[in-house]
C-alpha cells in the first residue's frame, strides 16, 4: 500500500507541474501561433530523414567524414529513439492534452496519438546530441540545442504534449544519441 501511495503522490504532483506548464505555453503559443505552428514541420521526421540522408551523402562524396558521420549517426539515433517513443506511447498510452485536458489521463490513448514520451523531442534531441558529441561546445551544438527547446516549447504551446512527454523524449533522445555513437564506435566509425 505504501507503494500505491507514493506512486499516486508522484503523478499528482507531475499531473500538477503539467497542467501548470500547459497553461503557460499554450498562453503564449496565443501569442506566437506563427512560431508554435511553424515548428512541428521542420522538426518531423519526414524533413529529418530525407535531409540527413542527403547530407550523408553529400559529406561520403565529398570525402567529408564529419559530415558524413554526424549525419548517419543523426539518422539511426532518430530511428532508434522513434522505437524506443512509439514502445513507450502503445505500453502507457496517455492522453494529449488536446484531448481531454487531463494530465493524469493513462491507459486511456490508442498508442498512435498517445503523447508520453515526446516522439518529436525525441528526435530532435537526439540529433541535438549527436552534433553534441561530434562537435563539442560549438555554434552548431548551440543551434541543435536552442532548436530542440524551441521544438518542446512549440509542443507544448500547440498543446500537443505535456512537460513531462518532453522530459521523457529528452530522455530517450539523450540514450539513443549515446547508443548510437557507442555502436558507431565499436563499428569502427568507417567511411559509411
Amino acid at each position: 500500500m505504501p507503494h500505491e501511495t507514493f506512486t499516486n503522490s508522484v503523478l499528482r504532483t507531475v499531473g500538477a507541474v503539467d497542467a501548470a506548464g500547459r497553461a503557460a505555453a499554450v498562453a503564449s503559443g496565443r501569442v506566437h501561433p506563427r512560431l508554435r505552428d511553424g515548428l512541428q514541420t521542420p522538426s518531423s521526421r519526414s524533413v529529418l530523414f530525407p535531409a540527413l540522408a542527403a547530407l550523408w551523402v553529400v559529406g561520403h562524396g565529398t570525402a567529408s567524414p564529419a559530415l558524413s558521420r554526424v549525419a548517419r549517426q543523426g539518422l539511426l539515433a532518430i530511428a532508434l529513439g522513434t522505437l524506443f517513443a512509439k514502445s513507450g506511447k502503445h505500453i502507457l498510452c496517455r492522453a494529449r492534452p488536446n484531448d481531454g485536458a487531463d494530465p493524469e489521463r493513462w491507459g486511456v490513448a490508442d498508442g498512435k496519438h498517445a503523447s508520453f514520451p515526446s516522439g518529436h523531442a525525441a528526435d530532435v534531441v537526439a540529433l541535438a546530441t549527436v552534433i553534441g558529441l561530434n562537435r563539442g561546445a560549438s555554434p552548431l551544438t548551440a543551434a541543435g540545442i536552442g532548436f530542440a527547446a524551441s521544438v518542446g516549447w512549440s509542443s507544448m504551446a500547440a498543446d500537443r504534449h505535456w512537460a513531462s512527454d518532453l522530459v521523457a523524449g529528452t530522455a530517450v533522445g539523450v540514450v539513443s544519441a549515446l547508443l548510437t555513437r557507442a555502436a558507431d564506435r565499436w563499428a569502427g566509425d568507417g567511411p559509411l
